[in-house]
């Protein structure tokens, strides 16, 4: 099944550099116009897990794999690194606050 998301999958990996310079998301992150699978979901999972892994402070992989979670419709793991990345405190504000929005109408909740 594909799914229209905010991740350019060819991006993501670049996306972990850029975002851990700048401490805001990469710009291919902003946009909805790629067509993802779960299998393809679940290697951007596992590329940003092991980003984590090696920096526990890196609040842009929290992030994306926020994103990707969404997409794959597991709410409550998206929340997780959502409440993360608020932890960290980082410039990733807008969007943040977007991706905020939107799980807050998939998932029924507030955090």
């Amino acid at each position: 099944m594909k799914i229209i998301i905010v991740l350019l999958c060819l991006a993501l990996v670049g996306c972990t550099t850029v975002a851990r310079k700048s401490k805001s998301p990469c710009p291919a992150a902003r946009k909805d116009i790629v067509t993802v699978d779960q299998k393809e979901l679940d290697h951007m999972i596992s590329v940003f897990s092991e980003e984590i892994k090696k920096n526990s402070r890196y609040a842009g992989a929290y992030y994306n794999r926020a994103v990707a979670y969404y997409y794959k419709k597991d709410y409550d793991k998206s929340w997780q690194d959502v409440h993360k990345v608020q932890k960290l405190n980082t410039g990733l504000d807008p969007s943040l606050a977007n991706l905020i929005g939107r799980l807050q109408k998939a998932s029924g909740r507030d955090k």
